[in-house]
């Protein structure tokens, strides 16, 4: 794969971005005639993501079909942004020079008629990131992330003591409800790593992730990256969005139950059936009993797609995917070794029920930030008016709490400022969560934000509202009894 030259670095992101664009635009002149000029809709008209998957970057056309299944962070990331403009999606989950790595001269087939021409409000977002990124706020404060660590493995050694040395059944109880703590907390260290949002080197934050998820919480940061980064692009999208596609057992919109819905994420339509109907007539009331064990169903995506079984069966790149595994293997095998130190049978059973429950309440402020938010169908990014921030604005929501609370929420209540800029260290989050309203306050957007026990109503609210468009009981009846007949 061909490279060009590296920007000087001392230049702000976007201004290396264009520069980089500029010069696979000269590379490939020179190597071939000029690139076509296409229009944006003859862009989208001719991608196809098997055959012909074009992204506009910049106003240059990118052909990556052969390439997607290489992508580090999912094919499915690009097969979303297929035939639309990329450039904010790119720039907002990769390091701006990642353009140079990725993007060979070669891939590029034609310039936009239309060129990079947005509208006022893209131009100072970009303006605005640029500034962040001169001010320093993408680089990390590694000395908060040691007290975070110190912290976890300090719980982490309470836990394992009252294990080893206690014959009382409330110290158990008390283990297992720190270990979900200490899981919670583990997380969200994984998030961070799974964003390259620590050291921001891909390589080492992917290995720091094989500890902190794979091994210390059984979650694969392999799995979580090809599904978090698509959830990311296409923010409660019905058809492609991972995080809101929980049939048989939730529905977040009515569109889930109108009729099947085909799933890029699963590559299969979505299970619409009676036992559906029954789940999701009651959702609001399964809430938070499946929020308490959710963690098991990503114990086994985690090992479906370490062993590319089912749905992960696609030939596309995992990194280190033997250590995937082991790791994985790893967390099991310790889990389980520390849970038999326990002394009896009830004791071991309320230690690991406890530690799965109280982790759970990480799914549940997983699910705050979008499960009430408007859905739609399809893709966004057709133009300016649907474009990158005003897609995650519409989608994502903020919980309000006080700053001494931060620890509990993970950097996750910044939600709306994570996903305009996902690689923003989460100790800047706040400080950037009042730039961020300013900006929304200039250029006329909305800017959702809520307590938590009100964003806790909105999403049981959601729930019920769409539990009324299941069948009733009777048509469910006279449904079978018509098939039978």
């Amino acid at each position: 794969m061909c490279k060009a030259g590296i920007p000087n670095t001392s230049t702000a992101p976007a201004e290396q971005a264009t520069a980089v664009v500029a010069e696979n635009t000269n590379a490939a002149t020179t190597a071939a005639a000029l690139p076509k000029i296409l229009t944006r809709k003859q862009v989208l008209e001719q991608s196809d993501p098997e055959t012909n998957l074009l992204v506009i970057i910049h106003g240059n056309v990118y052909d990556v079909t052969k390439w997607q299944y290489q992508h580090p962070g999912g094919h499915l990331t690009i097969r979303a942004l297929c035939g639309k403009d990329a450039t904010e999606p790119f720039f907002a989950m990769h390091d701006p020079k990642a353009i140079i790595k990725w993007l060979s001269p070669r891939m590029q087939v034609a310039t936009v008629l239309e060129g990079d021409e947005v509208d006022t409000m893209t131009t100072a977002f970009r303006k605005l990131t640029d500034k962040l990124h001169k001010e320093g706020t993408f680089q990390t404060n590694y000395s908060y992330y040691y007290f975070l660590c110190a912290r976890i493995f300090a719980m982490f050694g309470l836990v394992i003591y009252g294990v080893m040395n206690s014959e009382e059944l409330y110290v158990h109880c008390l283990c297992g409800v720190l270990l979900g703590l200490v899981w919670q907390q583990a997380a969200f260290i994984g998030h961070d790593l799974g964003h390259n949002g620590i050291t921001h080197n891909r390589i080492l934050d992917s290995a720091l992730g094989l500890f902190f998820g794979n091994f210390f919480t059984g979650f694969s940061i392999g799995w979580w990256k090809r599904s978090h980064n698509v959830h990311h692009i296409v923010t409660n999208s019905i058809e492609h969005d991972p995080d809101i596609q929980h049939l048989p057992i939730f529905a977040i919109s009515k569109k889930f139950l109108e009729d099947k819905i085909f799933s890029t994420w699963f590559n299969d339509y979505l299970a619409l059936n009676k036992a559906a109907h029954v789940l999701i007539k009651y959702q609001h009331w399964l809430y938070y009993p499946v929020m308490a064990f959710a963690r098991f169903n990503l114990y086994v995506q985690s090992l479906l797609h370490a062993c590319g079984v089912g749905v992960y069966s696609t030939p596309e790149y995992m990194w280190q995917r033997q250590w995937q595994i082991w790791t994985l293997v790893g967390f099991h095998v310790w889990m389980y070794a520390l849970t038999m130190q326990l002394p009896t049978v009830l004791s071991r059973v309320l230690f690991y029920v406890l530690a799965h429950n109280v982790a759970g309440i990480l799914h549940v402020q997983i699910t705050l930030s979008h499960f009430s938010m408007p859905t739609y169908e399809g893709v966004t990014y057709d133009d300016s008016s649907n474009g990158y921030v005003r897609t995650q604005l519409l989608t994502s929501l903020d919980i309000d709490c006080p700053k001494w609370m931060d620890w509990l929420h993970g950097g996750l209540q910044f939600q709306t400022v994570h996903h305009i800029w996902p690689r923003i260290p989460r100790h800047n989050l706040r400080r950037v969560q009042g730039i961020l309203f300013d900006f929304c306050k200039e250029h006329d957007l909305k800017y959702n934000h809520m307590g938590f026990l009100a964003a806790n109503r909105s999403v049981l609210g959601r729930l019920k509202e769409t539990s009324k468009a299941t069948k009733s009981f009777n048509e469910l009846f006279s449904d079978s009894f018509n098939l039978i007949g």
